[in-house]
């Protein structure tokens, strides 16, 4: 017998980026058995044709379902009765994202359309995953606002808020990188799984923090005409940015202004480098990953000015998109030889799969484009010898 119904999905941010890893159908009744051997799923949302040439079109996959049983609301197995059903979805680096990489504005955006076809449950296949048709549980902790500069510049913003006490708390800064610019932070958190920066371990390791994600409505490097800026010339987001960072830690009087750390990677590790550039004295310690500033636009002025600020950068070898030879690896030579004392840097031959969830065809771990060594940052695996990034990051400017 077929059941009418409605859909919500959920949707977490994974080490590849965000997945739908469940639906969640209301039905018109209550019912008390699923057969999953009878379901089959069909997704069907626009995506990229042709990486190459950025075509795009409407995508259809089937997908693996994991299981499927009677729930609540959220999708929660229960053992009652109910008029809501959840299916599990199988995720992997190439099935499940519920974003499209639009090469025309170079940004992420929300799949429009979004459907999942239910085969043997008459279930409207619509789901509005940008509005209110999903679920992101890592985002229950996260607080969306927005700040507009006095140069009229408009930034979205994600932010975590350690619970009250009377102590004293850091901040972290996280700055997205290329696609993840526009007016919805959420896009900005689950892109690359930041979320985790709200989590228990990051947490432990920051003895409670802030955390402030700010969403640039372009790109970090833009030279004011929507061209990446590739001299010394300022991002149009230099100055405002740093407003917005000064506003919060002023509106924010429990933040330790002795430990405000900043970080990101790729567009976000560039304007890391241009942050502490510009106001070397404000920042206790960075973390820029798989950073985009070409060494040769910094000075050696610049270089005396910035060698005492405690830095941590990440990289791989197999980066293609920024040429760590031009950018990071200079940058770290002239800093030591100036004699920065804090300078840490984990150097990777690859960025793969270290969960044991994905594997290649040949039964070897997924191998990632080598852009992507944020991952290892997320999953706290970046070592300098013994020494580990995050429990150095929350012990600088104590």
């Amino acid at each position: 017998m077929k059941h009418r119904g409605t859909q919500k999905v959920v949707v977490t941010g994974e080490d590849f980026g965000p997945a739908v890893k469940k639906t969640i159908i209301k039905l018109n009744q209550v019912i008390d058995l699923i057969d999953m051997n009878n379901l089959k799923v069909i997704e069907e949302k626009n995506g990229v044709l042709d990486e190459i040439t950025g075509e795009e079109g409407i995508i259809r996959t089937e997908r693996e379902i994991i299981n499927a049983y009677i729930s609540d609301e959220y999708g929660n197995k229960v053992n009652t009765a109910s008029c809501y059903v959840a299916i599990e979805l199988a995720i992997s680096p190439s099935v499940g994202s519920p974003f499209i990489f639009h090469a025309t504005t170079q940004l992420n955006n929300w799949c429009n359309p979004y459907r999942i076809y239910i085969c043997g449950m008459d279930v409207n296949p619509d789901i509005d995953v940008e509005g209110d048709g999903k679920l992101c549980p890592q985002l229950d902790k996260w607080i969306m606002n927005s700040y507009k500069a006095v140069d009229g510049i408009k930034y979205a913003y994600g932010e975590y808020r350690p619970s009250s006490d009377d102590k004293k708390h850091p901040l972290v800064i996280w700055l997205h990188g290329l696609g993840e610019g526009g007016t919805d932070p959420s896009i900005d958190l689950l892109a690359n799984k930041v979320t985790v920066l709200a989590d228990v371990p990051f947490q432990k390791c920051m003895n409670q923090a802030y955390v402030l994600v700010p969403q640039c409505p372009t790109m970090w490097m833009d030279d004011g005409k929507g061209e990446y800026k590739s001299d010394t010339k300022d991002s149009i987001y230099t100055k405002s940015l740093f407003e917005l960072i000064d506003c919060y830690v002023k509106e924010n009087r429990d933040i330790d202004t002795n430990r405000i750390y900043i970080g990101g990677c790729s567009n976000g590790g560039y304007m890391t480098m241009e942050m502490l550039l510009h106001y070397p004295h404000y920042f206790a310690a960075a973390f820029p990953i798989c950073e985009a500033y070409h060494d040769e636009y910094i000075t050696d002025d610049q270089i005396d000015m910035i060698k005492h600020i405690p830095i941590w950068f990440t990289y791989a070898k197999t980066d293609h998109v920024i040429d760590y030879t031009l950018c990071t690896e200079p940058t770290v030579k002239r800093l030591l030889a100036a004699g920065a004392s804090n300078v840490h840097v984990s150097v990777f031959d690859d960025v793969r799969d270290t969960t044991g969830l994905y594997k290649n065809e040949d039964g070897l771990p997924y191998i990632y484009n080598g852009h992507c060594s944020w991952i290892y940052w997320d999953n706290n695996e970046c070592y300098d010898g013994n020494l580990n990034a995050w429990e150095w990051l929350g012990q600088q400017g104590n």
